[in-house]
Parts: structure tokens; sequence; C-alpha cells
């Protein structure tokens, strides 16, 4: 297995970058400060890494040690002239980035973690779309319609852990969410208002037992909606690090 010794190689190149950082005449004080905290914790990321690999990937391990070797490379103030210094504060951005990813390639048990998020995630999106169709609102159904491929593309782009798929995932939890409360909240009170059960029946040309089981679907339905949403919310949040 390769990999850990690349990593720490990875690590130590990161370390021995962090004193021409403190020699650069190019980055403000604050800057430089921003640079080698990064630096830090992304030795430390590899270090850690390094001792407890379990999926050696030597290719993805040369790539990081590539990475690390640009960034020193490019830790002087010619190069940060030439290149520009966006591009190098953004080198370190991402060399951090990389080393908080890094776990979910090297440590099976992390990925599989991930994977029952996005699955939480994926099941309570389709039962958002289910809901949306049986509560028979236009509005919502209009909203699903709407958000239906902001959806479809975070289910891709999660999948591919891609940083987009993450913001889009948030962006569009919020109205699922407040559908799977709204038809609860609805399914309740209906359940217990022989007034709207009444309305409801007629409205499916079905008899007042069959709506009371519709409303008992529909609540269960919106039940589990909600706690897949939140645990899926919670999940992605834990493991941000892993979309790049």
């Amino acid at each position: 297995m390769k990999s850990p010794a690349i990593l720490e190689d990875t690590a130590e190149v990161l370390e021995t970058t962090i004193p021409r950082v403190q020699r650069l005449k190019s980055l403000s004080d604050k800057e430089k400060e921003w640079v080698i905290r990064r630096i830090k914790e992304a030795a430390e990321n590899f270090k850690e890494l390094a001792r407890d690999v379990k999926n050696d990937n030597e290719e993805l391990a040369e790539f990081f040690f590539k990475k690390a070797k640009e960034l020193k490379n490019m830790s002087v103030d010619k190069e940060i002239e030439r290149e520009g210094k966006k591009k190098y504060l953004k080198l370190a951005d991402k060399m951090l980035l990389y080393s908080r990813s890094a776990k979910y390639d090297f440590q099976p048990d992390n990925m599989k973690e991930l994977k029952k998020v996005y699955r939480k995630y994926l099941f309570g999106m389709t039962l958002f779309f289910v809901l949306t169709g049986m509560y028979l609102n236009q509005f919502l159904a209009m909203t699903a319609l709407i958000l239906a491929i902001p959806i479809i593309l975070s289910m891709l782009s999660l999948q591919k852990r891609g940083h987009l798929g993450l913001l889009l995932a948030y962006s569009a939890i919020p109205i699922p969410f407040v559908t799977g409360i709204m038809v609860m909240e609805y399914s309740i009170r209906a359940l217990n208002d022989p007034s709207i059960l009444e309305q409801i029946a007629q409205a499916l040309h079905k008899s007042v037992s069959f709506a009371q089981g519709y409303l008992a679907v529909l609540m269960v339905l919106a039940a589990v909606e909600l706690y897949l949403l939140t645990v899926a919310s919670l999940g992605l949040y834990k493991h941000r690090h892993a979309f790049l």
C-alpha cells in the first residue's frame, strides 16, 4: 500500500511551505495568516489520514502530492505576481478542501455513511412529489414542477460529490419540508372535523371511511418525508466536506 507514504510526503511538503509563506511580501499579514491556517490544517489532515488508510488509491494520493508541490513552488513573490494573488489564494483554499474530502476516498466507512444520507435525501424528495400529487393542491403541484429540475440536478451532483449539488439540496429542502408540515397539519385537522371529512369524501367521490384512510396515508407519508429530510439535512451538513 503506497498511499500512506505519499500522503505523509504531501503533509511534509505543505509543512515546508509555511516558511515560504511567512517570507512573502506580495501578501498582507492577514492574508499570510489565512494561507498558513489552511496549510497547517491540510497538513494535519493528510498526516492523520495517512495513519488510517483503508482503501489504497495511489493515483489520488499522487494528485494531492502534486498539488502540494504546486502550492509550494508558487509560494514565492515572483510566482504570485506572475500567476496572480487570486489564483494563489484559491489554490491554498483548494488544498484544504482536498485534505478534508480525502477521507471519503481512502476510508470506505465514511463513504458508506454519505451514501446512506444521499438515499434518505432521495427518498425524502420522492415522497415530496408523491405528497404533492396526493394532496391535490394546484399551487403545490406547480411548485413541485418548478423544483423538479433543481432537485434532479442536486441528486445527480450529490452522487458525484459536487459542491453545487450540496447548494442545490439546501436551497430545495425548505419547500418540501414546509409541504410536509402543511400536509400533516391539514390531515390531523381534517380527521378531527366531520365537516371537512365530508367535503373530502365528496371531492374524491368516495365514502367518509375512505377519506379517513386517505388522510391517514397522507399523514404517515408526510411524517416519513419530514423525518427523511431532517436526517438528510443534518447528514449533508455533517458530511459537507465530502463535496468539492
